[in-house]
């Protein structure tokens, strides 16, 4: 390297960690304060030697760390108790146990990715293409089992002269003078440069169209099509595996399907006129779907009002009207009951009106009942 170049620093090389140690004291003692430590591992207490305080990553992992944590309950709450609540167990909406595990993870994440990124672009100030010190002729044996004292020539006891004498003594193996190196033709030392942020793009794209590339294509190809080749019967598909041949089978005895329970007073209409009471509660919302339910499956037999006159033909039988005494005593429950298994010529609904919608339904037929049957209360 020519010596006409600038001079920005220097390194001394010595065999032990304790040789470093008490080459670094001595030139505390000469007054030089701008020093830094090449180790080829970490030396314990090296930093308070150095006469530099801890590190503020500590801080920025805390900072951090705690964001991660404010954002998960934040967004554990507002899904759990305001966006989709829901009760399990009778436990509270937003049961925070629940969610420990959820929240150490991002805790770390959010430190962990803060700590690479503050110590690599704000602490270590990368990326930086080129350094003095990776050109000195000592570089190899302070990257394999030697130790390097470094000195900035920004120090104000630093001069090229005297900078050997000062370092120098009988542990020192070899003293090297940095020189400026020449900035690089094709990228400038800066995060926020154009060409580095354009490298990322480039780095970023080619690292997304590869891996697309081969989970389209090499999933394909064995072994990555254990999914695809996976044994499995798929409904309405013919079976070689049971007697008769097909792949959907049938409802096993004494079982239940989950959603389906079945109606316990099919065969007793006294009993559900005495024991079933409306869930539904009576709202506005509930009354205008029970009115679009009765309008699509009730209205062609009872009518628009409830009297009977339907639209059907005489070839249908006629259907009673609700306004009768008798249906007008009837419990919620009783017509809950002819609703879902039927009565005389009228079929069960219970298969193309779901069970809530058949109370709301009932709330309707109560509203009609009372529209045309209204007592001298709602009259004054």
């Amino acid at each position: 390297m020519s010596e006409s170049r600038k001079v920005v620093g220097a390194v001394a090389l010595y065999p032990s960690p304790d040789a470093l140690v008490a080459g670094l004291e001595e030139a505390r003692k000469r007054g030089f304060t701008r020093l830094d430590v090449v180790s080829p591992y970490p030396l314990h207490g090296i930093d308070h030697l150095l006469g530099k305080g801890p590190s503020k990553l500590g801080y920025v992992a805390l900072v951090a760390g705690l964001l991660g944590v404010t954002l998960s309950k934040v967004a554990q709450w507002w899904m759990s108790e305001v966006d989709y609540p829901l009760n399990v167990g009778g436990k509270p909406l937003f049961s925070w146990p629940a969610f420990v595990p959820v929240t150490f993870e991002l805790m770390v994440l959010f430190a962990s990715i803060a700590t690479v990124i503050s110590m690599l672009a704000i602490f270590n100030r990368l990326p930086q293409y080129g350094s003095s010190l990776l050109r000195s002729t000592l570089m190899r044996d302070l990257t394999c089992d030697k130790f390097g004292l470094v000195v900035d020539a920004r120090d104000p006891q630093f001069t090229s002269g005297g900078i050997r004498a000062a370092l120098g003594g009988s542990a020192v193996l070899g003293i090297d003078l940095l020189h400026e190196v020449r900035p690089s033709r094709f990228f400038s030392e800066q995060i926020f440069s154009v060409r580095f942020l354009l490298l990322l793009v480039a780095v970023s794209f080619v690292s997304v169209t590869a891996t697309h590339l081969v989970w389209k294509y090499a999933g394909a190809l064995p072994p990555f099509d254990f999914m695809k080749a996976q044994e499995k019967l798929n409904p309405q598909r013919a079976s070689s595996i049971f007697a008769d041949g097909q792949g959907m089978r049938p409802l096993q005895a004494e079982t239940v399907p989950r959603g389906q329970l079945p109606y316990r007073f099919a065969d007793d209409p006294d009993g559900a006129a005495a024991r079933m009471v409306n869930p539904v509660p009576l709202t506005a919302a509930a009354l205008e779907r029970g009115k679009d339910r009765y309008d699509t499956n009730c209205r062609h037999c009872h009518g628009l009002r409830g009297r009977g006159k339907g639209s059907l033909t005489s070839a249908f039988p006629k259907a009673p009207s609700l306004h009768g005494i008798k249906v007008r005593n009837w419990t919620d429950g009783r017509i809950y009951h002819v609703l879902t298994v039927g009565q005389n010529a009228m079929p069960a609904h219970a298969r193309q009106v779901e069970r809530d919608d058949r109370w709301r339904i009932i709330h309707y037929v109560r509203a009609l009942q009372r529209s045309l049957n209204a007592p001298d209360t709602d009259l004054q």
